[in-house]
């Protein structure tokens, strides 16, 4: 018979405690049951000896009631700090919007609160690296702006996403960690979240080692960094085979990334379904509001399948195609300033 393993957060609440409490009773307790690294990450335990040494052990230290989540909408300090990077990040790109890729940078920034930017580290993104990765990319640098920024949903529901994570892991405070965890969920809900790194990081592996390091478990060092990128070859592998139009400006529209969307409207204002109910062709226009379009004057869109979740590349990438404009339709405005 297999013995069931617990994880920290799993021996947390049947101790009472906090996922720190655990592995620190683990450390300093020689009679606390030895543990064996998991591979989901972090420690793991016996059931049984858990519960026999709880048994045994009715003073196990201060009780865990969860973590102090805010009302909905608050944010705990550390939360704080993260998002205020992410809104910096965002302005030194002169974005007029705050999303999940500036929340990338503010957790590899040295005044990150928490063990993120370690966690990232150690799977070898670094601020330097990262900055390295969006100099060399093939995006033309945005022009400066002012006025307020638009925070995107996504944003707000990483760090909606990040009080759940601390609450999964029995943690009494939500932190950097957490807000990592959101975001590699989000990755893994959507393969096409590749703001540079992201894109060779393994939403499980960035959950894996968040564990490792925050539970005390040996990692291996950082891969050595990546050789530069050709930023010619890169922007091939966007809407590759496709010959698209210049901007107004005389730009290639890949170099305008990233590419917003918009949606067909009917006569009447609504969004014009497929048959599987989900929006019809999300039209891809660039970052000043122009269409990207092919030579020939046809839009271009990502492929879905009957799911709604795109259609990859032999190269990981969203398979890009012309589409046809739906008879009697219209796009849907514009929204000038995000």
């Amino acid at each position: 018979m297999m013995t069931e393993l617990l994880s920290a957060a799993e021996a947390a609440r049947i101790l009472g405690v906090s996922r720190g409490r655990v592995v620190e009773l683990a450390t300093s307790d020689p009679g606390f049951p030895p543990s064996q690294p998991s591979p989901a990450g972090g420690r793991a335990w016996p059931r049984v000896a858990v519960q026999a040494w709880a048994a045994a052990h009715p003073d196990r230290g201060p009780l865990h009631g969860g973590p102090s989540v805010p009302e909905v909408g608050g944010r705990s300090a550390a939360v704080w700090r993260v998002a205020n990077l992410a809104g910096e990040e965002a302005q030194a790109r002169n974005h007029t919007w705050i999303g999940p890729e500036h929340l990338l940078a503010a957790l590899v920034h040295p005044d990150c609160p928490g063990t993120a930017r370690a966690v990232l580290a150690s799977l070898g993104i670094t601020a330097e690296r990262l900055r390295q990765a969006h100099e060399r990319s093939f995006i033309d640098p945005f022009e400066p702006t002012t006025g307020w920024r638009t925070v995107n949903p996504a944003f707000q529901l990483v760090l909606e996403r990040a009080n759940l994570e601390a609450v999964l892991l029995a943690d009494p405070e939500v932190t950097s960690e957490h807000v990592l965890l959101a975001l590699a969920s989000q990755w893994a809900a959507h393969a096409t979240a590749t703001a540079p790194p992201r894109g060779d990081l393994d939403p499980a592996a960035v959950r894996r080692r968040v564990l490792d390091v925050t539970e005390g478990v040996a990692v291996p060092p950082p891969p050595a960094p990546a050789p530069p990128l050709d930023p010619e070859e890169t922007m091939g592998r966007v809407a590759p085979g496709l010959e698209l139009a210049s901007t107004p400006d005389g730009k290639d529209p890949r170099r305008r990334m990233p590419w917003g969307w918009r949606t067909f409207l009917d006569t009447d204002g609504t969004p014009i379904k497929r048959t599987d109910g989900l929006a019809l062709r999300q039209y891809f226009v660039d970052r000043d509001g122009n269409p990207v379009l092919t030579r020939d004057g046809q839009p271009v869109n990502g492929v879905f399948d009957e799911h709604g979740q795109d259609v990859l590349a032999e190269d990981g990438r969203p398979r890009v195609v012309p589409v046809e404009i739906p008879e009697g339709s219209r796009l849907e405005p514009h929204p000038r300033g995000t």
